[in-house]
């Protein structure tokens, strides 16, 4: 059973505050209303940050909820913040997104069932990053890396509005970054067969743009020398194709490209292993030799029992941490175990299991584990891809 928090809900409508006090009268939590930006500021400042998640409409006389969200992620950066949008504020979620001042949103008009779902998700994965173990082996890591000067400077232009000019022309002085937001652009999905950083950028949109420059940024930040089968550029590598897969496959199940806010999902998902590179090579070697002698062992488990946590903790910890939002962190932490994440990006997270899967069998990955078959019955994975995974798991030993 999940810890109780302190949620705080706020709109203007007293009509939709009474419609989500029903909603989470039985949950277990303890529940504030406020009626205004203003009055969820002075609440806020009364209880001395005892309110751990908040969530905010966007469209709000006086205070609009982006300013208010932008307010609590500076006063109060612990709390949880999440969007309650309407669909013409769209453009005001993504700034949010954007810049950090809220970790995700659901539209309204709401399914009750998956705003409690996605509230209890935010609430699990915080509950998750403080397990004891992974905070020891974080511990043992000393002072976490700081993302490159570069990204600040994006988030920055981004913040101020600036010119889509300017946000290009920072990019197009780190060639590194440059290469990388072009591959993404060039990739599988994208296809925006450009060699114009701008064109590119234009091409996959603010909301990607700003994901695959994070990426680029974690890259650079994690740093380290190649160890076995893993490079940085081998995970780059297989980040970009997993992230072209579950595009592609989005787009064929639902005839519609898939949305701006989780469209970078895939970049992101194994940065735990780049922690590993980096922090602890002699570990990951020990683990990679495992993996070779006992085929039939779940790699992931060989990780906790060699290092005490699994790459996909490690992952979601740093990406938490970095203030990523939350479809980035939970994809990361449930990409290995997709039937475990929330119901609201639960599809998403099987699709990159499934590219993931995919990419591996393509590589001639000779440890990878079967997948469940359960994930066929909750996401109808394109046929061609889905004939790929049973050859996969016919033609041989693949784990367990």
């Amino acid at each position: 059973m999940t810890e109780q928090k302190n949620i705080l809900f706020v709109d203007d409508e007293k009509s939709v505050l009474r419609s989500l006090r029903r909603a989470f009268i039985n949950s277990g939590h303890k529940l504030y209303f406020a009626d205004s930006g203003e009055l969820g500021l002075k609440m806020l400042a009364a209880g001395k940050g005892k309110i751990d998640m908040v969530l905010s409409d966007m469209r709000m006389p006086g205070m609009d909820g982006y300013t208010f969200l932008k307010e609590i992620r500076e006063k109060y950066p612990q709390v949880i913040r999440l969007i309650l949008s309407g669909f013409v504020e769209e453009s005001y979620v993504y700034k949010a997104l954007i810049d950090g001042s809220a970790k995700t949103y659901l539209a309204k008009p709401w399914n009750t069932r998956e705003l409690i779902e996605l509230v209890s998700s935010l609430i699990e994965i915080e509950e998750t990053l403080k397990n004891k173990n992974l905070l020891e082996v974080i511990n043992t890591v000393g002072e976490l890396p700081t993302l490159p000067k570069i990204y600040h400077q994006v988030m920055a232009l981004i913040d101020a509005d600036a010119d889509f000019d300017k946000i290009v022309a920072v990019i197009e002085n780190d060639p590194a970054m440059t290469a990388k937001v072009l591959q993404v652009a060039n990739s599988a999905f994208f296809k925006s067969g450009t060699a114009s950083l701008k064109r590119a950028s234009v091409f996959i949109g603010l909301m990607a743009l700003k994901d695959i420059v994070a990426g680029s940024a974690v890259f650079q930040a994690l740093g380290a020398a190649d160890s076995g089968p893993y490079s940085i550029d081998s995970i780059w590598e297989h980040a970009v194709a997993c992230n072209g897969l579950v595009s592609e496959m989005y787009d064929i199940i639902h005839d519609e490209k898939i949305p701006e806010d989780v469209a970078s999902v895939g970049l992101l998902h194994n940065v735990g292993l780049l922690v590993m590179l980096k922090y602890f090579p002699e570990d990951l070697v020990k683990i990679t030799a495992l993996q070779k002698q006992h085929p039939e062992l779940d790699p992931v488990q060989l990780e906790k029992e060699v290092l005490g946590v699994d790459h996909a903790r490690l992952g979601a910890y740093l990406l938490n941490w970095w203030n990523m939002p939350h479809p980035i962190i939970e994809a990361a932490l449930y990409h290995h175990n997709p039937l475990a994440a929330a119901g609201v990006n639960q599809e998403i997270i099987i699709l990159l299991h499934v590219a993931d899967h995919l990419v591996q069998v393509a590589a001639g990955d000779e440890n990878i584990k079967p997948l469940d078959p359960e994930i066929f019955s909750r996401v109808e994975i394109p046929g061609r891809f889905r004939e790929q995974c049973q050859v996969a798991e016919e033609g041989g030993n693949h784990g367990s």
